[in-house]
């Protein structure tokens, strides 16, 4: 065999060594890493009642930074804050419905942008497994405090019911699961390109997400999922039961195992009952893309 021949099947050798190598996929991050996050999801909800059928539009936006303080064996300590919120609804029938952004000037009179204003700065802290699940979130109840404290509300009695209602979407538990949408990306086991794994997300909105390593570089990681989705809340006004399915591409650093980017799309379908027609099942349709970009991830 000649020496150019050898050569290429060296060559070979060694490529199908690296596709077929095991690779541990988790967070490889540092104390004093910081990255900052955009955050945008549009979510079209269509209801039909009696032949009328009713179009709702949400674009929200967020803007948050995440810096690493502690680090374990295990686990990594996150301080992290929103810098920015914005909320627009549209309806086919009644037009804009919010129309919030708080990085403009907020009168005082407008009680739902001064709301999220409170989310603003507030002090958060997460513990994050190597894998991405989150451990626990904390320092939730002073940024809600601070949420109804821009209000204006004086009243205890007033104050705690709106604390109790708020904690179901801004919690500890609730932003927890929320966010583990985009850091719960990694496997418990050794993988090569190629291969699959499992894993779920729990709260109003339930995953069973099957995982797959579609490429590897020096630099960057591509991951897909295909998962069966349902989504269950129950307010004071309406509950809702949806079921369908969810499609997640990502990239993320091989370095660090943080995002570059990533896409999540959904379409889910099932019921809604409002409290004041609780004997009516009213036909509901969602579909949503979030995509999360990081902007900026200084080391």
């Amino acid at each position: 065999m000649s020496i150019f021949f050898r050569g290429i099947t060296l060559i070979t050798a060694l490529f199908s060594q690296v596709i077929s190598a095991q690779n541990i996929l988790e967070y490889h991050l540092k104390v004093g890493d910081s990255m900052a996050v955009f955050q945008k999801a549009t979510q079209d909800i269509i209801q039909e009642l009696d032949g009328t059928k009713h179009e709702l539009k949400n674009v929200i936006e967020a803007d948050y930074t995440f810096i690493v303080s502690q680090k374990t064996d295990s686990t990594y300590t996150i301080n992290f804050n929103f810098e920015r919120f914005k909320m627009v609804t549209t309806s086919n029938l009644y037009g804009e419905v919010i129309n919030i952004d708080t990085k403009n000037s907020v009168s005082k009179d407008d009680i739902q942008a001064q709301v999220f204003l409170g989310m603003i700065g507030a002090k958060l802290k997460m513990e994050l497994f190597k894998n991405g699940k989150i451990k626990s979130v904390s320092g939730t109840d002073k940024m809600i405090a601070r949420m109804i404290e821009k209000v204006g509300i004086s009243d205890e009695l007033t104050k705690q019911v709106m604390m109790e209602s708020m904690k179901k979407e801004f919690g500890n538990k609730s932003l927890a699961q929320s966010f583990e949408q985009m850091t719960f990306i990694y496997p418990n086991k050794k993988v090569k390109m190629g291969d699959t794994w499992v894993n779920n997300y729990k709260g109003p909105l339930n995953a069973k997400n099957t995982w797959k390593l579609d490429t590897i570089t020096e630099k960057t990681l591509e991951l897909s999922a295909d998962s069966h989705i349902t989504m269950a809340t129950k307010e004071d006004n309406v509950s809702m039961t949806l079921t369908g399915k969810q499609q997640t591409k990502l990239t993320a650093s091989k370095t660090s195992g943080f995002i570059k980017d990533m896409v999540v799309k959904q379409t889910a379908k099932g019921v809604s009952v409002m409290a004041q027609m609780e004997d009516t099942d009213i036909p509901t349709t969602i579909t949503s893309t979030t995509t999360y970009k990081t902007i900026k991830h200084v080391q």
